[in-house]
């Protein structure tokens, strides 16, 4: 990832610092606990304002997807390989996505009750259109992203919680 990511933040000038956390043990996979914990850590070092929310196996196909914050929360990754380069539901906000400080706090953060794969992407959709905001994305041709293949870890098995893709 750092390979191919490292090299289009730095074309499209950005400040910025990335921050990998990854749970330890053998619980079942918490990601949005993870990315509040990366929130927290972060904001330790510096004063952020700008925050994207990245799964550690997508990577962006076209300099011209931002890696920034909008006025509205920013859906990133909108056309990913693994789904046919199409945006799966309408109200999906998973794999890479822009939130700014304010966004995320008018939100309270990123829900922390999903376990497993899946399901909390849809919440913080929902946190976001309960909050009056809407969704930002590029078109699908500037979103598209590639998802490095890899097998599933153990403990993270689909979350029944979740929207069917």
């Amino acid at each position: 990832l750092f390979r191919s990511l490292h090299p289009i933040l730095q074309r499209q000038q950005l400040d910025y610092g990335v921050y990998v956390i990854n749970q330890d043990g053998d619980e079942t996979f918490n990601r949005a606990t993870l990315l509040n914990v990366g929130y927290a850590e972060a904001l330790k070092e510096y004063d952020y304002d700008c925050f994207v929310f990245s799964d550690v196996d997508l990577i962006p196909m076209d300099d011209r997807n931002i890696y920034k914050c909008y006025n509205q929360p920013r859906h990133i990754a909108v056309s990913m390989d693994k789904f046919g380069f199409r945006l799966p539901y309408n109200q999906f906000f998973g794999g890479v996505s822009a939130l700014s400080k304010s966004q995320y706090e008018k939100i309270n953060g990123l829900p922390n009750n999903y376990w497993g794969w899946g399901g909390e992407d849809d919440d913080i959709y929902n946190r976001i259109v309960s909050r009056g905001m809407g969704i930002s994305r590029p078109d699908s041709v500037i979103g598209k992203c590639r998802m490095i293949h890899h097998d599933r870890d153990k403990k993270n098995d689909p979350n029944a919680q979740r929207s069917e893709e």
